[in-house]
């Protein structure tokens, strides 16, 4: 039982690996200033459509926490939602 386990785990991290090392390889990864700045763009979108600040700076952690967790583009998800 413990070695399927360890196999698992094996599998998993070299899934992980592998997946960002061919985001990067494709140019598709961001970095934490692209986060910043997208985050940013949802930010004034969410304020642009009457959300308070609260609710837009929320909106901005959300996705800055997302873009750098995720590691890559989204093009359809850098508009604040309503």
């Amino acid at each position: 039982m413990k070695k399927v386990f360890n196999a698992a785990v094996f599998a998993l991290l070299t899934y992980l690996v592998a997946d960002r090392a061919m985001l990067h390889a494709q140019g598709n990864d961001l970095g934490s200033a692209a986060c910043s700045q997208s985050a940013a763009q949802v930010e004034y979108d969410a304020l642009s459509k009457g959300f308070s600040q609260a609710a837009a700076s929320s909106q901005r952690d959300a996705h800055r926490s997302q873009c750098l967790v995720m590691g890559r583009r989204q093009p359809g998800q850098m508009m604040a939602m309503k």
